[in-house]
């Protein structure tokens, strides 16, 4: 049998695709793990199954190491993709994909010399590729038939301390090499099981999905009014608004749609709700706090009753000081934005201060001191007193 007919036979009965399916990610990783234990018989049996000479196992060491430089690369590129993916409430994958698939994208440098070293080991001896489209003969799989992988091996009569330098050399490498992969595949494993405990949690997705509409309406804020004429064609072509309709509670939405729409779809969406929603909530207001129009009047009604939540001692000298207090209940991961919101919405009998001296007062700023106590205590005071729903609803 001719080379071009071997490697035509190879690529017809084995495969190197891994199924998208985190139970066979973990099969795949314990395969992998296993070298730990396995390695040495199982390279010793590898390379006399194969009569390899010296020569290509010093290249196939410098292969394995050139691919291992790759993969600490790809490592570094996969933790920055962990620390983002399962936060972000849409994805770039469509439909064909799901989030193993997504994963094993975002690790090709490490999947493709993993494939290419398991199948280097895969038995020659199988039906030729007529016979396996003849006979219907399926495909086996390069981990499970590989003699690194999976694979019944006979142990060698001599340990490794008989092979030349050159095996010990690529024994080395390779057990470099397998340790990469099973850290790279432990941290995606991580990141699926991450993601499944999202899925089951609904006011999780949701809160993921609230945290997305601010951002969109943050960054469309000066655009967004654009879009007024086209909302009827974004309902026809928007998939993540075909499914909203479907679903009885925003919640349901939230956890049934958790990472099935990409951000184009998502954004269409958010612009899709500006101009279905009630305008009880402006644009401007929807990129500070969502689309939660409840809490935006629960803030205007602090800011509009800001002067009874003062102490009866109050001086004017303190303002800056309540101004902050205030912003780390309302907003407190943007303190500037608060302060500009306070100032356009405030008509008190005080004169309101700038953002940068309010900004000066955090350093007096301490949760747990009397004065922010009882400030906090106030603001829940006026809620339960207003006979207001929207805003009594914490206090029911």
């Amino acid at each position: 049998m001719d080379e071009n007919i071997k490697q035509k036979c190879l690529k017809a009965y084995y495969k190197t695709d891994i199924d998208p399916k985190l139970e066979r990610l973990h099969e795949v990783k314990d395969i992998v793990a296993n070298f730990e234990k396995e390695g040495a018989d199982r390279l010793m049996y590898a390379l006399s199954m194969r009569h390899i000479d010296i020569e290509e196992i010093e290249r196939f060491a410098v292969f394995i190491s050139n691919a291992r430089e790759k993969m600490e690369k790809e490592l570094e590129r996969l933790h920055k993709f962990e620390t983002n993916f399962n936060q972000d409430f849409a994805t770039d994958h469509n439909d064909y994909y799901n989030s193993v698939c997504e994963i094993l994208r975002h690790t090709r440098s490490h999947m493709s010399p993993l494939k290419k070293v398991f199948k280097k080991f895969c038995p020659t001896r199988h039906p030729t590729a007529a016979q396996c489209a003849s006979y219907g003969i399926e495909q086996k799989s390069v981990f499970e038939e590989s003699a690194l992988g999976k694979s019944t091996y006979n142990k060698d009569l001599f340990d490794m301390s008989s092979f030349p330098p050159a095996v010990h050399g690529l024994f080395d490498e390779l057990k470099k090499f397998f340790g990469a992969q099973e850290e790279c595949m432990n941290l995606c494993i991580e990141i699926l099981n991450e993601e499944k405990e999202i899925r089951e949690d609904p006011m999780k997705c949701k809160y993921l999905l609230d945290v997305y509409k601010k951002k969109v309406y943050k960054r469309l804020e000066n655009e967004i009014m654009l879009f007024e004429n086209s909302v009827n064609i974004l309902k026809e072509i928007t998939f993540a608004y075909k499914s909203y309709v479907t679903y009885a509670s925003d919640e349901g939405f939230a956890q049934g749609e958790y990472h099935k729409h990409n951000h184009a779809d998502m954004d269409h969406f958010c612009i899709i709700e500006c101009f279905t929603e009630p305008n009880d909530i402006t644009i401007a207001e929807k990129a500070l706090w969502g689309n939660n129009p409840k809490t935006v009047k629960k803030i205007k009604y602090v800011i509009g009753h800001f002067d009874d939540l003062l102490p009866s001692d109050f001086k004017h000298k303190q303002m800056g000081l309540y101004e902050y207090i205030f912003c780390q209940w309302a907003l407190p991961n943007n303190v500037k934005k608060a302060v500009e919101y306070f100032i356009n919405h405030y008509n008190g009998k005080y004169k309101v201060v700038k953002y940068n001296a309010v900004n000066n007062r955090s350093l007096q700023y301490d949760k747990n001191s009397e004065i922010v106590k009882n400030f906090f205590s106030n603001i829940n005071k006026l809620f339960e007193e207003s006979n207001d729903e929207d805003l009594m609803e914490n206090f029911a």
